[in-house]
Parts: C-alpha cells; structure tokens; sequence
C-alpha cells in the first residue's frame, strides 16, 4: 500500500496519525520513568562514596548508645513488621545493594504483617525499632543479610539466630535515604563498603544499557481493517446495527412459539388471509399434510381448518376477479433453493421475496434482500436462496457468522472452519444489510 494510494490517504492515513501518536507518548512515558530511575541510581552511588555523618540524636528515647556510638538515621514514623508467609516467595531476597521504589508501585503488604510502630534508629552498629509494646535490635554482626522490598517500603534483617524474619518499614517519602544509611552502615560494619559500591555501579550501568528504544513509525501496510470504524458516526451507526441484528435474531429464533397472522388462536375463529402473493401460513411454517395445488378457479382445494366439508371455503375481502396461486416453500434448513422453473396453471406468479429496492449497492449483484457492500448491519442470518443472487461458496451453509466476500469474489461466512475466505484469497469486503 503506497501514500499515494486513495485508501492510504484516507481512513488508513487517519489511523496511521493516530497510531504514531499513541507510539510517541508511549515512548516518552517509558524514557521519563527511565531517566527518574537513572537520576536514583546515580544519586545513591554519589552519596554511598560520602564519609559516614552524625545524625542528631533524638531527645527522650529510652535508648541507651554507647559514648562512641553515632546516630546516623531517625525515622520517627517506622513500624516493625514480620515475616508471616510459610513461604518466602514474593519476599526480597537479601544483597548487598540499595534498591530504589519502583515508579507506579502500590504498596500492599503480602506475607508481611505489621507488629508495632514507633521511631526507628540507626547507628553504626545496630539498627533498633523504640515501639509503643516492645523494642527490636539487630546488631549488624549477629545480621546475614538486608532484603529491600523493590515496591513497598519496608526492609527485612535476616539474623543468624533462628526465629522469625522481622524488619522495619518507614514512609515512602523517606524510604530511599533510610535505606541507603542502613546498608551503609551494615557495609562499614562488616567491611564490604567497597563491595557495595561497586554493586550500585553495576546497576547503573545495566540500567542504563535498559533506555527504552525509540518506535517503529506504523505505515498505512500495518492498519487493520478494523480501524475503518474508529469514527465516533460508524462505530455508533455500527452498534445499532449490531443491537438491532442481535434482536432480529432472537425474534427469529422464537418464531415457533409466535401465532401467525390470521391463525386460529386459542379457539378463535381467525382463518388465514388469502389473495395474490400471500402464502397460507401452514406452507410458510411447512406443516405436514398441507396442500397448495391450486384449483381450476384459482382458490386452494383444501378447506381451511375447522370448516365443514363440502362447504365453500371463506375468502378474504380481495376482488372476486383476482385469481389466486399458491406460493412456493421456501426451505426450513440452510441450502440455496432454485427458483421454480414450471409455469403456473393459471394467473399470475405470486411473488415469494421483496421486490428489489434501487439503491446503491456499491456493486454487490442486484437482489431483493438489499444486500450491498455499502454499509449497514453485518448479514448473520441470510436469506436461503442468497446464493441465486451472489455467487456462493460450496460449503456456504456448513458455517455461521455473517456473510463476507473474498478476494476471488465469491460469497462465504466468517464462521468457516479454517477462516472464511481462507481457501479463496482472504477476506475482502462484509456483505451488509440496508
């Protein structure tokens, strides 16, 4: 498909805008939260190569430090949570490293369960958690291992000692610099401050091998066929059409159950009208024993139910002049039916399908459903004999869906086994109903 193309310059071009436009703003999301990520990493190396800094100490906790002991973090607003999963999946792994939020995370606690808040400390020789019930501690040499969460905000101390795996969780807002000092502070602690800055050196440098490439530019080649009704007119125009198929649909499938005009109900009298091209509602309904072999005068030999025989049968007010023929049955199952090819005894033929309506058809064969391949509703449930009209598939009737044409021109559904038009060169235009 080339831009010089009429398609391409019309609904395919449109969408080709649209398409590039979602690609663009997509592209520029995934750099902007790329380069926030980049800027952390960076930032955390730049201050793990800062010397150690004193905090200052908090007045009023029940916490006895050492004389040598530097303060070098306060979180007054941390909880003390606890592992409560049989299992770790899902759970952080302990590293070496300091792991910046994710962007977009939603904090949610699985396996973790809050035991008690308070104010959080870090010196550099212990992490301790004052709480309102009880006070934690975990001396750095008795730690194996600190777990950050990469979206929650909290971060597990896997001690030596055995018992349950416990840890601390602050605000959000103050998780990146507690977390950097705490690891910090582990890593002087067991002399690995080294090993940590080159861990947060390797994880810039694999971030920034992970910049999001640039988009691919869409071509009018890559439009499928539904962006034709990405207009807000035809995807209205389209769901009418398809609610009101959905309805005819139902009304046709109830047809048993629905007295027919003119029968007999609930012990009336009704009879059924007759006259030029009306077909008796035993043959439309294709009852058993019925009889439409018409007589010498024009009107049909058997007597209308419940009448006596030997009677005249009644009539419908239509002028005595008129003759009257019986009207061909149409099929009850799938198939394409052959016009009758005899002709009448006597009269006129009585019509058995609509008369064609002139209107354009954008090329589909003249018929007398409407049937065209302008635009209207999709066809799920044609007429029986569509194929005296449009040029079939053999195997038309083995499948549902709606009627489409091939590329080959014939007619077929879209419910075929294998694809509708997949034996025929791919599907080229719906056959829709006016």
């Amino acid at each position: 498909m080339t831009a010089e193309d009429g398609e391409a310059r019309g609904w395919r071009a449109r969408w080709v805008g649209r398409e590039n436009e979602r690609r663009r703003m997509a592209y520029e999301a995934a750099l902007q939260a790329w380069r926030r990520r980049d800027e952390k990493l960076r930032q955390l190396y730049t201050e793990a190569e800062e010397p150690t800094q004193r905090a200052e100490t908090p007045a009023g906790l029940p916490v006895q430090f050492d004389d040598d002991e530097i303060v070098l973090a306060v979180e007054p607003a941390a909880e003390l949570v606890e592992v409560t999963a049989r299992h770790t999946a899902g759970l952080p792994t302990a590293t070496l490293t300091v792991v910046p939020l994710e962007d977009g995370s939603t904090p949610q606690l699985r396996g973790v369960s809050v035991v008690d808040a308070g104010t959080a400390v870090v010196t550099d020789r212990r992490l301790l958690i004052v709480g309102r019930d009880e006070q934690e501690e975990w001396p750095y040499a008795q730690v194996a291992g600190i777990a950050h969460h990469p979206g929650d905000p909290f971060t597990l101390l896997h001690a030596k000692r055995p018992g349950r795996i416990r840890g601390v969780r602050v605000p959000r807002a103050a998780a990146s610099a507690f977390r950097l000092r705490l690891t910090v502070a582990y890593a002087d602690a067991t002399g690995a401050r080294e090993a940590l800055l080159d861990r947060l050196d390797d994880a810039a440098v694999d971030h920034w091998h992970d910049q999001p490439p640039a988009p691919t530019p869409a071509t009018p080649a890559d439009a499928p066929l539904t962006a034709r009704l990405l207009r807000p007119a035809l995807v209205t125009a389209v769901a009418v059409a398809l609610a009101i198929a959905a309805v005819a649909g139902v009304v046709h499938g109830s047809l048993p159950d629905r007295p027919v005009i003119g029968m007999k109900v609930d012990g009336g009298t009704g009879v059924e009208p007759t006259g030029p091209g009306v077909p008796s509602a035993s043959t439309a309904l294709g009852a058993p024993g019925s009889s439409t072999t018409p007589s010498a005068t024009g009107t049909t030999s058997d007597p209308p139910p419940g009448a006596t025989p030997g009677t005249a049968a009644p009539t419908s007010a239509a002028p005595t002049s008129a003759t009257t023929t019986s009207a061909t049955t149409t099929p009850a199952t799938g198939g394409p039916r052959n016009p009758p090819s005899s002709p009448r005894a006597t009269g006129t033929p009585a019509p058995t399908s609509p008369s064609p309506t002139p209107a354009d058809r954008c090329g589909a064969p003249a018929n007398p459903y409407g049937y065209n391949y302008c635009g209207g509703s999709y066809v799920y449930d044609p007429a029986s004999d569509v194929c005296d009209y449009f040029a079939c598939v053999n195997n038309l009737w083995n499948g549902n869906g709606y009627l489409v044409q091939c590329e080959d021109g014939l007619t077929s559904r879209t419910g075929m086994k294998g694809g509708g038009c997949a034996e025929h060169g791919g599907l080229k235009r719906p056959i829709y109903a006016a």
